[in-house]
């Protein structure tokens, strides 16, 4: 981009560095064969009908079996048809989108000397780290945000089972700022808002990959355009007819979004409310520590049964989360500030986990603490100075005692 965030300004310690940051809406949407709305496959088809460039980096399905539409297969397409048939899609499993150069499916000394690479922060850093060497004339990244891969298809199948009521023909899900997590199907034939606090907490460990654990760039921060969801209030509509967030932190980003006409997408200004009861530092430490309670006291077999019953976090009732979730909806945070919600809660807890899980010994704690960014450790000392100290000594504690009893 240039620069690095200025992590004086609240809105890039948040988000990165922006040149802007607005809400966008397809007109009308592409809801047949796009993840939600089609703003992304859209870029990318106009960036090769508009001769941008010559081919795009996305990740398509592995089958059309029920499960395999959600599963990850990194392709290359060099025709509108191929990314308006291949890519659309949420595909929320881990995949490796750069297994595309290693297999030679991309050659710029042969005709592919312009690239459009779409990606989650992960896969973007990866491409960022050898970019230079891939002998490409121009790289132009297109990102959406990531808030924990699952880490298998085998534990796609075990989310899906727990939220959906057909778990088989849903193709799409997405967590959004109503507390719901809302669930697409084939053909549009079922639509579901599934309330976050029902969800069987207890029964879906072990889905998020480990590297998710210790990830501080939920926003894609190196992404020439980010589109994604977690910046904008809830709409009263289906997420096939819902405003997303566009950034763009570039002249790059500024071009690709420049590829959708007027007439295509509309923009507006973003929003950004606290909730009722002011500061956002409450939700997130509570949140942030009933999670790892659940991973390093719940988890561990030598947990006693005092400690299950009283750190687990069991669902509620379907209509008391409804409750809660309408409740939180009208009363919460909103817009940018529910994302810096959202953001505090995976930067603490990726701080914490990673130096929990690392040996006591100097040399790997001190190697571990050197993947916190200063954006993150900017983050607690702004608003929650002292915590992950805390939640650091009271797991580390209860692993020694368990160690030595």
């Amino acid at each position: 981009h240039g620069r690095s965030r200025n992590l004086d300004d609240e809105d890039e310690l948040y988000f990165g560095v922006t040149k802007s940051l607005n809400y966008a809406k397809m007109n009308p949407p592409r809801t047949t064969t796009a993840a939600w709305t089609g703003i992304v496959s859209s870029i990318a088809a106009e960036a090769l009908r508009q001769d941008i460039v010559d081919a795009v980096v996305g990740v398509g399905n592995s089958g059309d079996g029920p499960l395999e539409r959600m599963v990850p297969q990194p392709i290359v397409c060099r025709s509108v048809d191929e990314v308006l048939q291949r890519i659309p899609g949420v595909k929320p499993v881990l995949a490796n989108s750069l297994s595309v150069f290693d297999d030679h499916q991309l050659d710029p000394t042969k005709g592919d000397r312009r690239i459009l690479f779409l990606g989650v922060g992960c896969q973007v850093h990866a491409l960022r780290s050898i970019e230079k060497d891939l002998g490409f004339d121009e790289i132009f990244v297109l990102g959406t945000c990531c808030a924990d891969n699952i880490r298998s298809p085998e534990a796609l199948s075990k989310f899906l089972q727990a939220v959906s009521k057909t778990p088989e023909t849903a193709i799409g899900f997405e967590f959004m700022q109503n507390y719901n997590v809302e669930v697409k199907h084939v053909n549009n034939a079922l639509y579901e808002r599934v309330p976050v606090f029902s969800l069987p907490s207890d029964q879906l460990k072990d889905i998020i990959a480990p590297s998710c654990y210790s990830c501080h760039d939920y926003v894609n921060a190196l992404a020439d355009l980010v589109v994604g969801y977690m910046a904008t209030p809830a709409e009263n509509v289906p997420m096939t007819q819902h405003k997303q967030f566009v950034i763009s932190r570039n002249n790059r980003g500024d071009r690709l979004l420049s590829l959708l006409g007027k007439d295509q997408i509309s923009y507006s200004a973003p929003i950004s409310k606290l909730g009722l009861f002011g500061g956002r530092t409450g939700f997130a430490t509570q949140v942030t520590e009933q999670d790892l309670d659940g991973i390093f006291l719940v988890s561990p077999p030598a947990a006693s049964a005092t400690i299950k019953k009283t750190a687990s976090i069991f669902a509620l009732p379907k209509w008391f989360a409804a409750l809660a979730a309408k409740f939180l909806t009208n009363f919460g945070p909103v817009g940018l500030e529910f994302a810096k919600n959202s953001i505090d809660y995976h930067q603490l807890r990726n701080t914490v986990y990673p130096l929990v899980m690392a040996s006591d010994d100097e040399k790997s704690q001190k190697r571990r603490a050197q993947i916190i960014p200063p954006h993150t450790k900017q983050i607690e000392q702004n608003h929650y100075p002292g915590f992950t100290d805390r939640l650091l000594e009271k797991y580390r504690t209860f692993s020694r005692n368990n160690i030595n009893n």
